[in-house]
């Protein structure tokens, strides 16, 4: 459902307070992802000001007899999708980059040890077809350079088959924590997958979230009555094995 006036602003107040204290500090002037965003501490707080993001530690230990395959950045493209009401039509908003790396971790023999690491998006990227609109995220919504990954640490995978030869294709589930803004909520990712050959996997995966989970509020625009409160990411993705 839509919401008009794009949110409560009194919920949000006490964040956009420290996002101008932090940002006004730097010098700079300030759903997403997605999707989607990715770092900072779990719950539901925002690190403290001046913070900077830490490198993600994998949740999922990676298996020595598997093989180690790494997005590529350039062939693999995060989305994010929302609908807003545009001066009384309905119109769907899509934002994308191909700022994406992660790995993957499988013995295509023996599929019960797969495991993912951290998958991380680019947040800086991220761009729509309105240059207005993509201020708007970079600085009000995402606050990109403040928070500049959306991460999603996988825990679990589930459903995969037994093995992988070369042409099949996987459909499965993996579940874990997304944090965008400093804010960390679990997720599970619907994943199809296909094994092009023993060094390369290409495949999607998708989710939909709640921006009020992720106190992602969307600023007033002209034209605009209202904002979707549910957000689709979805990850279109190419791994190819280490070297």
């Amino acid at each position: 459902m839509f919401k008009s006036l794009f949110g409560n602003p009194k919920r949000h107040s006490a964040s956009f307070s420290w996002a101008n204290r932090a940002l006004g500090a730097t010098g700079l002037s300030v759903l997403a992802l997605i999707l989607l965003i990715l770092v900072g501490c779990a719950g539901s707080g925002a690190p403290a000001q001046g913070a900077s993001e830490a490198t993600p530690v994998p949740a999922m230990p990676f298996d020595p007899a598997g093989t180690v395959y790494q997005i590529v950045p350039g062939s693999s493209e995060a989305r994010f999708k929302i609908g807003e009401l545009l001066r009384g039509e309905p119109k769907t908003v899509v934002g994308v980059t191909n700022q994406v790396s992660g790995q993957i971790s499988a013995n295509l023999d023996d599929l019960s040890t797969a495991a993912a690491g951290p998958i991380q998006v680019d947040a800086r990227t991220l761009i729509t077809d309105n240059d207005f609109r993509n201020r708007a995220i970079h600085t009000r919504i995402l606050l990109s350079r403040v928070f500049e990954t959306v991460t999603f640490t996988p825990t679990a995978v589930s459903g995969l088959p037994d093995a992988l030869v070369v042409g099949d294709e996987a459909q499965f589930q993996i579940i874990g924590d997304l944090t965008i803004i400093g804010i960390t909520r679990p997720v599970t990712f619907e994943v199809t997958a296909v094994l092009i050959s023993p060094t390369r996997i290409e495949g999607s995966a998708t989710t939909s979230i709640q921006r009020g989970d992720f106190d992602l509020f969307v600023p007033s625009a002209t034209g605009v009555a209202g904002v979707e409160e549910t957000v689709i990411l979805e990850l279109d993705f190419v791994a190819e094995a280490e070297q």
